[in-house]
């Protein structure tokens, strides 16, 4: 299996983590794996957003506004990529 592919299905298993452990409300813990999520996957733009959300609720509102902008940067880039696509095939 190819390392991307390991590092994607890694990043979503502690994405996961994040998401459940933070729903119990251990933030702190949730932010760890989040972290970890991204350090996988560095365009992980769900990890960004909820890594935000986390720091939110921490009180570190710089490092959650530094986190939202990048995850909507990834989503930019990634919308512009799947349009880009789109015009290639319509022609």
């Amino acid at each position: 299996m190819d390392n991307n592919k390991d590092n994607n299905e890694e990043a979503i298993y502690y994405y996961k983590k994040g998401i459940e452990v933070g729903n119990k409300g251990d933030v702190k813990k949730a932010l760890e794996y989040f972290n970890k999520a991204i350090e996988l996957n560095p365009f992980y733009r769900d990890a960004y957003y909820n890594k935000a959300l986390a720091l939110r609720i921490l009180g570190r509102y710089d490092e959650a506004r530094e986190c939202l902008i990048i995850g909507m940067s990834i989503e930019r880039y990634s919308n512009n990529k799947n349009n880009k696509k789109s015009e290639d095939n319509e022609k």
